[in-house]
């Protein structure tokens, strides 16, 4: 699930996305998208997520991490910057939502039930410091964000359900090789004819000559196209290359493991992801382009981090990661 996944942290991937334009958008582009009139989550729905996630990160780091200095953003501390991300984070949600409206996605009752299911054992967990901390929050808060949030996820995945996310083992095979690196061409030479001789062990010889002392080398199909990879990709397991030039050094291979299976499936959900990622924005980039969502509640500016020390409720994400799949 695209969505879910990027959207464990505070800093999701569609905060990400909603920074970059922002950034585009400081540069004079015309913003062309019309102003949606929504519902706002109230104060109570906003903190279950913020306190939630705020009492992660203090649980983990301490409470001094709101004072750590950000850079190259807005606000110049940890703290505001944090509260900025948890609001377009929730925006981002409710744009979600208006599409799933226009789109004609719902949650089911059986779906509805597992919210329930997870409403329930999130709120019955919560002390009486964190419903302070959260805003006051009833049982139907706590319900009715994860409802929203159920719905941006599935609303998210739909969006890439008929994008071709499909990887094959060959696009992206990993191998290891052994490498030894010159920077004269004669040097290489002497070098090729001693690792070639019956017996010799190559990796002594990388040891010893390489200029580049890390002679162990992992490499994936789908990172380069250069001379190296293009030679390496070319070997058999146990084959040694000849020379090969590239950017003024020349270099000898030695593939010590033709398919490394584990790192190549490993590889292969990286560029998964990066392809879902891609086709979820091209989607919903366009869409959030022309539909703005944007929160003006002034409980916003009022927030303080630092207040309810002894709230510790941490798991909001973590309930829904657990028990919702699709």
């Amino acid at each position: 699930m695209i969505f879910r996944k990027y959207l464990k942290t505070t800093v999701t991937f569609l905060s990400c996305m909603l920074i970059a334009c922002s950034l585009v958008s400081c540069k004079g582009v015309e913003i062309t998208g019309k102003t949606e009139d929504v519902e706002e989550y109230s104060e109570a729905e906003c903190m279950i997520v913020m306190g939630s996630e705020r009492n992660r990160y203090q649980n983990a780091l301490g409470a001094d991490i709101w004072n750590l200095p950000v850079e190259n953003q807005h606000e110049a501390t940890y703290g505001p910057y944090f509260v900025s991300k948890n609001k377009e984070f929730l925006q981002n949600i409710k744009t979600l939502n208006l599409l799933a409206s226009k789109s004609g996605i719902i949650v089911t009752s059986t779906e509805m039930d597992k919210i329930r299911t997870i409403s329930n054992e999130f709120y019955n967990g919560l002390t009486p410091e964190d419903i302070e901390f959260m805003g006051g929050c009833t049982l139907d808060d706590v319900q009715h964000i994860y409802m929203e949030y159920f719905l941006a996820c599935k609303t998210a995945d739909y969006l890439i359900s008929d994008a071709d996310l499909e990887v094959s083992d060959a696009e992206v095979k990993v191998i290891k090789v052994q490498q030894i690196e010159c920077s004269d061409k004669e040097s290489a030479e002497k070098l090729l004819e001693l690792v070639n001789v019956e017996g010799a062990n190559f990796a002594y010889y990388a040891r010893q000559n390489s200029e580049d002392p890390e002679i162990e080398k992992t490499l994936s199909k789908s990172d380069k196209t250069d001379a190296i990879y293009t030679t390496a990709f070319s070997l058999e397991e146990g084959q040694i290359s000849g020379i090969i030039e590239e950017n003024g050094k020349y270099y000898i291979l030695k593939v010590v493991d033709s398919y490394d299976e584990e790192a190549t499936h490993v590889k292969k959900l990286q560029l998964e992801e990066v392809l879902k990622s891609k086709a979820f924005f091209d989607v919903y980039g366009e869409y959030k382009d022309q539909h703005i969502v944007r929160f003006r509640d002034s409980f916003w500016n009022e927030i303080d981090l630092n207040s309810n020390p002894e709230s510790k409720a941490d798991n909001f994400f973590k309930l829904f990661n657990e028990n919702i799949s699709f």
